[in-house]
């Protein structure tokens, strides 16, 4: 089990993540070829002060267009 999430918890949240995966490489015609999380400094809207928030990269490759030949 993992720490604040229980195994149930921690794959259902995978599947959700997936499909989103899916519906983007579905939806640009690419392949996810990385994602990480990352720790990136914003401004607090409220406060105006620096702040480390989480956030996902993305990063995608066009699909490979693969065409019998005749």
């Amino acid at each position: 089990m993992s720490r604040g999430g229980t195994d149930r918890e921690v794959s259902d949240a995978e599947k959700r993540v997936g499909a989103v995966l899916e519906k983007l490489e579905e939806e640009t015609d690419s392949e996810v070829e990385k994602i990480a999380l990352e720790d990136v400094v914003d401004t607090d809207a409220e406060t105006g002060r620096p702040e480390v928030r989480k956030a996902v990269d993305i990063q995608v490759k066009p699909k490979v267009q693969r065409k019998w030949t005749k």
